[in-house]
Protein backbone atom coordinates (compact mmCIF):
# COMPACT_ATOMS: atom_id res chain seq x y z
CA UNK A 1 0.00 0.00 0.00
CA UNK A 2 2.78 2.35 1.03
CA UNK A 3 5.40 1.78 -1.29
CA UNK A 4 5.54 -1.22 -2.29
CA UNK A 5 8.02 -1.45 -4.57
CA UNK A 6 10.01 1.66 -3.75
CA UNK A 7 11.73 0.88 -0.93
CA UNK A 8 12.26 1.31 2.92
CA UNK A 9 12.24 4.88 2.34
CA UNK A 10 9.45 5.19 -0.15
CA UNK A 11 7.02 3.73 2.29
CA UNK A 12 7.96 6.00 5.22
CA UNK A 13 7.74 9.01 3.25
CA UNK A 14 4.17 7.89 1.81
CA UNK A 15 3.24 7.05 5.58
CA UNK A 16 4.69 10.00 6.50
CA UNK A 17 2.73 12.41 4.01
CA UNK A 18 -0.87 9.90 4.76
CA UNK A 19 -0.33 10.82 8.63
CA UNK A 20 -0.28 14.72 7.66
CA UNK A 21 -3.35 14.35 5.17
CA UNK A 22 -5.25 12.11 8.01
CA UNK A 23 -4.14 15.32 10.50
CA UNK A 24 -5.67 17.92 8.81
CA UNK A 25 -9.49 15.71 7.75
CA UNK A 26 -9.66 15.12 11.25
CA UNK A 27 -8.40 19.09 12.51
CA UNK A 28 -10.86 20.71 10.10
CA UNK A 29 -13.93 18.36 10.05
CA UNK A 30 -13.90 16.84 13.30
CA UNK A 31 -13.29 19.17 15.77
CA UNK A 32 -14.38 17.55 18.52
CA UNK A 33 -11.90 14.72 17.99
CA UNK A 34 -9.29 17.67 17.51
CA UNK A 35 -9.51 18.80 20.74
CA UNK A 36 -9.96 15.31 22.38
CA UNK A 37 -6.86 14.10 20.44
CA UNK A 38 -4.46 16.84 19.63
CA UNK A 39 -5.67 20.00 22.14
CA UNK A 40 -6.54 21.84 19.41
CA UNK A 41 -9.42 22.44 16.73
CA UNK A 42 -9.62 25.19 14.05
CA UNK A 43 -12.71 26.33 15.68
CA UNK A 44 -11.37 26.02 19.50
CA UNK A 45 -12.18 29.61 20.20
CA UNK A 46 -15.98 28.41 19.68
CA UNK A 47 -15.86 25.92 21.66
CA UNK A 48 -14.18 27.93 24.50
CA UNK A 49 -17.06 30.56 23.97
CA UNK A 50 -19.76 28.07 24.14
CA UNK A 51 -18.23 26.39 27.52
CA UNK A 52 -17.80 29.76 29.30
CA UNK A 53 -21.72 30.87 28.08
CA UNK A 54 -22.85 27.22 28.93
CA UNK A 55 -21.73 27.76 32.91
CA UNK A 56 -22.93 30.98 32.75
CA UNK A 57 -26.52 29.61 31.72
CA UNK A 58 -26.20 27.23 34.34
CA UNK A 59 -26.39 29.94 37.09
CA UNK A 60 -29.48 29.54 39.37
CA UNK A 61 -29.06 33.27 38.91
CA UNK A 62 -32.08 35.97 38.50
CA UNK A 63 -31.62 36.71 34.41
CA UNK A 64 -30.15 40.22 35.01
CA UNK A 65 -27.55 38.80 36.94
CA UNK A 66 -26.58 36.09 34.44
CA UNK A 67 -26.99 39.33 31.86
CA UNK A 68 -24.53 40.96 33.50
CA UNK A 69 -21.92 38.63 34.30
CA UNK A 70 -22.87 37.73 29.99
CA UNK A 71 -22.21 41.30 29.22
CA UNK A 72 -19.19 41.59 31.12
CA UNK A 73 -17.70 38.46 29.68
CA UNK A 74 -18.14 39.78 26.14
CA UNK A 75 -17.18 43.22 27.18
CA UNK A 76 -13.25 44.38 26.37
CA UNK A 77 -12.08 43.93 29.91
CA UNK A 78 -14.10 40.65 30.03
CA UNK A 79 -12.06 39.01 27.04
CA UNK A 80 -8.55 39.93 28.62
CA UNK A 81 -10.05 38.27 31.89
CA UNK A 82 -10.69 35.08 29.78
CA UNK A 83 -7.36 35.71 28.32
CA UNK A 84 -5.88 35.48 31.59
CA UNK A 85 -8.09 32.31 32.30
CA UNK A 86 -6.66 30.53 28.97
CA UNK A 87 -2.76 31.31 29.87
CA UNK A 88 -3.23 30.69 33.46
CA UNK A 89 -4.67 27.19 32.49
CA UNK A 90 -2.05 26.70 29.35
CA UNK A 91 -1.62 25.73 26.30
CA UNK A 92 -4.31 23.48 24.72
CA UNK A 93 -7.88 24.00 24.26
CA UNK A 94 -8.96 20.80 25.92
CA UNK A 95 -7.43 22.11 29.39
CA UNK A 96 -9.03 25.04 28.84
CA UNK A 97 -12.36 23.51 28.03
CA UNK A 98 -12.00 21.37 31.09
CA UNK A 99 -11.08 24.92 33.57
CA UNK A 100 -14.10 26.44 32.08
CA UNK A 101 -16.39 23.49 32.69
CA UNK A 102 -14.58 22.86 36.26
CA UNK A 103 -16.37 23.11 39.71
CA UNK A 104 -13.53 26.15 40.34
CA UNK A 105 -14.89 28.35 37.76
CA UNK A 106 -18.43 27.68 38.60
CA UNK A 107 -17.88 28.62 42.45
CA UNK A 108 -16.22 31.75 40.97
CA UNK A 109 -19.53 32.24 38.81
CA UNK A 110 -21.82 32.24 41.63
CA UNK A 111 -20.27 34.11 44.22
CA UNK A 112 -20.25 36.70 41.08
CA UNK A 113 -23.53 36.33 40.98
CA UNK A 114 -23.83 36.48 44.51
CA UNK A 115 -22.29 39.41 44.72
CA UNK A 116 -24.05 41.28 41.74
CA UNK A 117 -28.06 40.31 43.54
CA UNK A 118 -26.74 41.77 46.80
CA UNK A 119 -25.32 45.08 44.95
CA UNK A 120 -22.26 44.93 47.09
CA UNK A 121 -20.02 44.84 43.14
CA UNK A 122 -20.48 45.08 40.03
CA UNK A 123 -19.29 42.58 37.80
CA UNK A 124 -16.55 44.26 36.61
CA UNK A 125 -15.90 45.39 40.19
CA UNK A 126 -15.86 41.45 41.36
CA UNK A 127 -13.91 39.97 38.19
CA UNK A 128 -10.84 42.99 38.89
CA UNK A 129 -10.88 41.86 42.48
CA UNK A 130 -10.83 38.31 41.75
CA UNK A 131 -8.08 37.17 39.51
CA UNK A 132 -8.39 33.92 37.63
CA UNK A 133 -7.05 31.12 39.61
CA UNK A 134 -6.94 27.30 38.34
CA UNK A 135 -7.39 25.62 41.69
CA UNK A 136 -3.60 24.05 41.42
CA UNK A 137 -2.00 25.93 43.17
CA UNK A 138 -4.12 25.20 46.17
Amino acid sequence: MFGSGKGFFGGLIGLFFFSIVVFFVIYLLVPDVSIRFFGISVNSDEYIAQAVSQSVSELDMPEGVMSDIQSYLSSPEGKAYLDEAEAAVGNGADKVLAFFSSDGWRNTLERAGNAIASGVSSASDFFAAHPVTTGESK
